[in-house]
């Protein structure tokens, strides 16, 4: 009869084999296949664990914690070309910033890499399924149900937006008093969003005003947003986790959403004809579904999009503007003599200095640094395997490939040698095409996009006719990255303003 310890040690054994063995299949696996495709393997990421990479996620949230998570990519791709593999977890990872690859993932083949493997296990506790964590039917029906809020006749209507900036302009200090433009920011978008999504505003411009509801949605949409990230970067092992906070904040998120929900459906079941002269998402998307758990969580997928993007690209553009008093004069230059009433859409998108400094902002600080898709189905990258990079890639379903926006905007054949220089005279010539997505493109390109131009470019556009000079009053220059979800500056946006 076998002894105790023989029994405990074939079993250990049997465990390590279960462990070890599939990841190790997996690559053998992927290698022959990708030989007998005509495909090639990309130049891989050095570990010093060959089998689960455990060093490449210790490194990996080492550098998050660290504040320097998205420079740590790009010095990668700096150090090992433009597309390279890992294998964290024992799970294959293809990072590519060749334009070609992006295109052919984001819009060639998108149906073959989808963002459900990627997202829903880290998110959907928070938001649900729905329009950013899901694919098939889920998303599709969710990018139906808000495709008619963000038409150009929806977006130029400056008059809800404006009733915000003006809170918010009435809040900057009139003396040498330094203020951080970033909370405000933070605040001017949350309340333009919730209203344009909710239609109810937090009113968290409203400073003191400030329902105790909003003040306590807020801080646990933070932290949960700070939780989801946290999930994302582990993966599948993200059970390990253990955030009691964490699971409150996205019940309590969740209840406050529902409040809405249940008012769009009580007001659609006393008023189903009722014609809104304003487009409000609860309302619009309650006359296609009364479907109380489906509504909360496109909802959410929704504002969980809207409510940052803005704000981070908002507080980039001024974090440059800040440390370039030039740029700043030659957009009061370009903008003098107009008011407030005379801010259209299409006057916006007319001030080529305005427009050439947004799009030089989100190229070097794009709010979205960093994407990752899931593979759904068998395919191949067109570039980037083999010794000079021109072979095929082959990727298979459970391969995840993660695309570097803030890498891809500092390609210095695109945008010249001075891709870390704040300078919006490059757009004059410059049309990057794919080498620029700071929302994302092809089929699930952001939807609000022109929504968040829209804002950012009004609210330049108002503080270049308040403020003569937006003055730096942070003594560290270069910029500390904040890494949620999406990038933001760690210190701020920290300026003394001069009225004009």
């Amino acid at each position: 009869m076998a002894s105790l310890g023989a029994i405990a040690g074939a079993l250990a054994l049997a465990l390590v084999l279960l462990i070890v063995v599939p990841p190790t299949k997996r690559r053998i696996g992927a290698a022959r296949a990708s030989k007998r495709y005509g495909c090639a393997a990309p130049p891989r990421l050095p570990a010093k664990d060959p089998v689960f990479g455990i060093d490449t996620v210790r490194d990996s949230m080492r550098a998050a914690k660290e504040n320097r998570r998205i420079k740590t990519i790009y010095s990668q791709y700096q150090k090992y070309g433009r597309t390279f593999e890992s294998w964290p977890f024992g799970r294959r990872v293809v990072s590519t910033v060749d334009a070609r690859n992006i295109q052919f993932i984001l819009a060639t083949e998108h149906e073959k890499f989808g963002v459900g493997p990627v997202r829903e296990l880290a998110q959907v506790p928070m938001t649900g399924k729905g329009i950013i964590t899901s694919d098939g039917e889920v998303w599709r029906h969710g990018r139906d149900m808000i495709r008619p809020t963000f038409t150009r006749s929806q977006i130029n209507d400056p008059e809800m937006f404006d009733r915000h900036v003006g809170r918010f302009l009435a809040l900057l200090p009139n003396n040498d008093d330094t203020v951080d433009l970033k909370e405000l920011f933070d605040r001017l978008i949350l309340d333009s969003s919730s209203e344009f999504i909710f239609g109810e505003s937090m009113r968290s411009l409203l400073m003191n005003d400030c329902p105790i509801d909003s003040k306590t949605f807020l801080d646990s949409f933070s932290y949960a947003q700070k939780g989801v990230g946290a999930r994302v970067l582990m993966g599948k092992m993200s059970f390990v986790l253990r955030d009691h906070k964490f699971w409150e904040s996205c019940k309590l998120i969740r209840s406050y959403t529902q409040r809405h929900v249940d008012r769009a459906l009580a007001r659609r079941e006393k008023n189903p004809d009722e014609d809104q002269r304003k487009y409000i998402l609860v309302y619009e998307m309650a006359k296609e579904t009364t479907d109380r758990e489906a509504l909360c969580s496109q909802l959410l997928n929704v504002f969980f999009a809207g409510r940052d993007t803005p704000a981070v690209a908002l507080s980039n553009v001024f974090f440059c503007l800040a440390r370039h008093p030039e740029a700043w004069q030659k957009i009061r230059e370009e903008v003098a003599g107009v008011t407030k009433e005379d801010l259209t859409f299409e006057r916006l998108k007319s001030f080529r200095y305005v427009q050439h400094s947004i799009n030089e902002a989100l190229r070097i600080y794009p709010p979205v640094p960093n994407q990752s898709r899931g593979c759904l189905a068998q395919t191949m990258l067109p570039y980037g395997g083999g010794p000079d990079g021109s072979s095929p890639i082959l990727v298979k379903p459970g391969d995840t490939v993660s695309m570097s926006y803030f890498t891809m905007h500092r390609n210095p054949s695109v945008y010249g040698p001075d891709v870390e220089a704040f300078r919006p005279e490059r757009w004059k010539e410059i049309r990057p095409n794919w080498d620029y997505v700071p929302f994302g493109g092809g089929a699930r390109h952001c939807p609000a996009q022109q929504l968040a131009l829209f804002w950012v470019a009004y609210t330049v556009v108002r503080m270049a006719l308040e403020f003569k000079e937006v003055q730096n009053r942070d003594p560290v220059m270069e910029y500390v990255e904040s890494l949620k979800l999406n990038m933001e500056s760690g210190n701020g946006v920290k300026v003394g303003l001069v009225r004009a």
